[in-house]
């Protein structure tokens, strides 16, 4: 089947809520495939909701709870309303876990219940499709493999990889049996600026084409929320909603974790650039390898009626670099002690005196770009030649470059837009720090409401954690939806099935130091060290700061020599995990990016601390500029944005631990102002129920014991 390319007013069919509902009922036809099937009140209800959202072009911003089975709840009313309308709908998600849980796990499912139960003939295709950088092109790695100058590692890699391209189904980076090197993966990856399309030899056995055509044909495509911002923002720019611009074009848009679509709009409207983008240009254009020229521009120069310009290209080449050189320096001055700031947090001359130093780099990046057009310009290839590839390598550094030196524009008219955040971030590489160059949109409500939710017919916005306290209205607020009068906005709460309130104990201890005491250090050493050996590990200790948690892990290691005590940043994360997971009397100390997005259901994780609020760093310059946004509205940022930030951080780290019907556990907060400050409420009341133990920090410990043995 071919879904509806084109956008025109129509008449859709309704779908009937109850009957989708009710395949999963306890009497419905799909119960039959279990001995035992119990339906959950709570999955029903949400089928239900997106249903009437997809019958009368509405959005629905839904909570829903652990356990729900929320994936299965979209992808029923979603497959059946894209055959019975002939429309196509993307899924997109803020993790590649849930990607191919999705098209491992949960559409198979959703295909057999429709396949039992469902009154559609055809059976429809849902199609995963990653970044483009994912895949393998081609005509790439013939390139790289004819080179005559691989190292021999490269060359080893190289030979697995065509191997396996002559059998692979897919081309994708992740179907590779080892991890290819970063560096010779995108010398050989897909690239849209990088593409031939139907002049390229290896068109037919393309797979990028190849998988347009499968989503061409498909129902439903999973996407991450990132690959498709890269869409709408190209839709929004011109390639219109009727045709193909990265995706084919669709009507309808779920997303799943929601609560991070703000997050990745930013990151992807962003304008950011370092040595690293600088220093692939400049390789692409002129490098030696084993003694010998690699680069393209003698080829173009070879034949280029402006070979004149060589000697003169070649030596801007280096002024570029020498330039660039100060203007890190400088950069990483101006950063001094913190990881991040921005324009607006320093003083001007401070500013001022970066700025000088972009506008050095900007003048020798510019004499670069002028001349290297004109050799450009002046090529004239035979077809089929490597010349011919040499001027479009060429062409395409030279584009890279303008892009830096567009973002630099905008640099020095800073003062002139206030709607972006300017501002330097430093990243510890293995050659030393590296200062990234970042300008960011400070409030993404307006680009979400006219790239989002304006355009297409039904979107749906499914998470865990959009509430703060019982309102939706932050999360509202931040997308665009509040106000909004386009079209109905529909929210709704669906309460997790699982038994948090007999299952699941919080603890606050009352005698904590307040997090800011000199003490608190301390304090979080011996709680954390004490509940880990009554647990017998099966702990995941949860930290704002890196520091923090290398000092109690080391602490925890001395007191307790015979545990396993697994540290972020000692190995690769997804090896920690694993080794967390099967290893069930271990206990991992981690930060950021595991109070949200892991998975670890059972025995393995019975304890979960939480060591602070997870407030963000108030002068992070992001955070900064929407805070000061706030402020200049007349509002409190405190509680306008601190807090509800913080609020669905916490309710992520609170939900890693119930991952099943049958689990149980404790949580432990071990930080006080959830009790003595006023907002603490909100934290509390943000989450389920439970079994609560607010006391002393060695009533705790009593308590624990007894709830566990």
């Amino acid at each position: 089947m071919h879904y509806e390319d084109e956008a025109e007013e129509r008449v859709y069919h309704r779908l009937n809520a109850d009957t989708i509902a009710g395949y999963l009922e306890e009497t419905g036809s799909f119960a039959s495939f279990f001995d035992r099937y119990e339906e959950r009140p709570s999955q029903l209800d949400l089928i239900r909701a997106i249903t009437h959202c997809f019958n009368d072009s509405a959005i629905g911003v839904f909570e829903a709870g652990t356990g729900v089975g929320k994936s299965l709840a979209y992808l029923l009313p979603a497959f059946e309303w894209a055959l019975a309308n002939k429309v196509r709908i993307v899924i997109s998600t803020g993790t590649i876990n849930l990607q191919h849980q999705l098209v491992d796990k949960d559409v198979p499912d959703a295909l057999k219940i429709l396949g039992v139960c469902g009154e559609q003939s055809e059976q429809p295709q849902a199609v995963l499709i990653k970044g483009r950088q994912n895949y393998l092109c081609l005509r790439r790695l013939m390139q790289t493999v004819q080179e005559p100058d691989l190292f021999s590692q490269e060359a080893e890699e190289l030979a697995a990889i065509q191997k396996w391209a002559q059998t692979c189904q897919d081309g994708a980076r992740s179907s590779l049996p080892f991890m290819p090197a970063a560096g010779l993966w995108s010398k050989i990856c897909s690239e849209s600026d990088n593409c031939l399309g139907q002049r390229c030899p290896f068109y037919t056995d393309c797979f990028v084409m190849k998988l347009r055509k499968k989503a061409e044909k498909a129902a439903l495509l999973i996407v991450n929320h990132h690959l498709l911002f890269a869409d709408l923002a190209s839709r929004k720019e011109g390639a219109g909603y009727d045709s193909t611009a990265v995706l084919p074009p669709f009507n309808a848009i779920i997303f799943d974790e929601a609560h991070t679509i703000e997050e990745a709009a930013s990151g992807f409207f962003s304008r950011t650039f370092s040595r690293y983008d600088l220093t692939r240009c400049i390789t692409t254009l002129s490098r030696t390898k084993k003694g010998k020229a690699a680069g393209c521009i003698e080829k173009i120069t070879a034949v280029s009626t402006k070979a004149e310009l060589m000697p003169a290209i070649i030596a801007a080449l280096a002024k570029t670099q020498t330039a660039y050189s100060v203007l890190e320096a400088r950069a990483l001055s101006f950063c001094g002690n913190v990881s991040s700031l921005g324009f607006t947090q320093v003083p001007a001359s401070k500013t001022a005196a970066l700025l000088a130093a972009c506008k050095d780099f900007y003048a020798e990046l510019n004499i670069l770009n002028v001349k290297l057009a004109v050799l450009i310009t002046n090529a004239e290839p035979d077809e089929g030649s490597p010349y011919e590839e040499a001027v479009r390598e060429g062409s395409l550094a030279l584009h890279r470059l303008q892009d830096i030196s567009e973002t630099l524009e905008n640099f020095f008219r800073w003062k002139e837009l206030p709607e972006y955040v300017f501002w330097i971030e430093k990243y510890q590489s293995p050659a030393g720090e590296v200062p990234y160059f970042n300008q960011t949109p400070v409030d993404m409500s307006g680009l979400l409401r006219q790239a989002v939710f304006i355009p297409f017919d039904t979107v749906i916005a499914l998470s865990a954690t959009l509430k703060i306290g019982t309102s939706f209205s932050y999360w509202l607020g931040r997308v665009g939806l509040h106000p909004f009068s386009d079209k109905p906005v529909r929210t709704g709460t669906f309460e997790s099935p699982f038994p948090y309130d007999k299952n699941v104990l919080l603890n606050i201890p009352t005698d904590a130091p307040a997090p800011d005491d000199e003490q608190f250090q301390q304090f979080v050493n011996t709680a954390v060290t004490k509940l880990i050996e009554m647990t017998g590990g099966k702990t995941l200790v949860l930290f704002t700061s890196y520091e923090s948690l290398k000092q109690t892990c080391a602490y925890a290691r001395t007191q307790l020599p015979d545990m396993e005590l697994l540290q972020q940043g000692e190995d690769d994360r997804s090896r920690l995990l694993q080794t967390f997971k099967e290893h069930i009397e271990s206990s991992l100390f981690a930060t950021a990016s595991f109070w949200a997005g892991i998975d670890v259901p059972g025995e393995a994780l019975s304890h979960v601390i939480l060591v602070k609020l997870p407030f963000a760093v108030p002068s992070a310059p992001l955070f900064r500029a929407r805070a000061d946004a706030i402020e200049k509205r007349g509002g409190s940022s405190f509680m306008q944005l601190s807090v509800p930030e913080a609020v669905v951080q916490f309710r992520q780290g609170f939900g890693r631990l119930m991952r099943s019907q049958t689990d149980r556990g404790i949580v432990t907060l071990l930080d006080k102002r959830a009790l003595v400050k006023q907002y603490g409420r909100i934290f509390i009341d943000s989450i389920p129920k439970t079994k609560q133990c607010f006391a002393s920090l060695e009533e705790i410990v009593y308590t624990v014991e007894n709830f566990l043995y």
